[in-house]
């Protein structure tokens, strides 16, 4: 569990560094693409954790799940997940808004 959310971290962190330019003086080359497929995979990746998660517990209210251990492996994976994409939409608003409130 520990280790997923790790790795999903560390691939995020990856794909961050990817988007970012090599040169911040000359922002012309950089690719929004990057950014948004970077917001769309992220958001794939929740979405699947969100649904493994509700089948997990649906087969555990049918009885064909043996495993208690593993849904509940797959529900702390999902909420960890969304605990994640809500800090991050929290610092991106609070950058936003750092960014407007700028004076020129």
């Amino acid at each position: 569990m520990i280790n997923s959310m790790n790795q999903l971290y560390t691939q995020a962190l990856n794909q961050v560094n990817l988007a970012r330019p090599s040169n911040p003086v000359h922002t012309e080359e950089t690719n929004p693409a990057a950014f948004t497929n970077l917001l769309k995979d992220s958001l794939m990746t929740l979405e699947g954790k969100q649904a493994e998660s509700a089948q997990a517990v649906q087969s555990l209210i049918d009885g064909t799940a043996d495993d208690l251990h593993t849904v509940m492996i797959k529900t702390t994976e999902a909420q960890l997940s969304l605990e994640v994409a809500v800090q991050m939409r929290n610092r991106c608003l609070e950058a936003y808004n750092e960014i407007k409130n700028m004076q020129f």
